[in-house]
């Protein structure tokens, strides 16, 4: 699938951690999101769909990695 780069990831991260999820967090969100940003085929006689409805983030537990996120970019001038 579109996603299974992102999946294996954090598969991956989570074999590594002992199964520890807060340890693999940022790859969970980078699994979410492409899953939120990929179209699928349309259904018969209906229109394109996504692999998952899109959220916000901060909605599905993530505000504080994007809070992180945003504060280590630098600030433009």
């Amino acid at each position: 699938g579109e996603c299974s780069d992102f999946k294996e990831q954090f598969m991956r991260c989570l074999r590594e951690s002992g199964y520890e999820s807060s340890a693999c967090r940022q790859r969970a969100m980078a699994y979410l999101e492409c899953r939120m940003q990929r179209q699928v085929l349309p259904r018969p006689g209906g229109e394109r769909g996504q692999l998952m409805a899109n959220e916000p983030l901060e909605k599905l537990g993530f505000k504080d990695l994007i809070e992180e996120k945003s504060e280590a970019k630098p600030e433009k001038s």
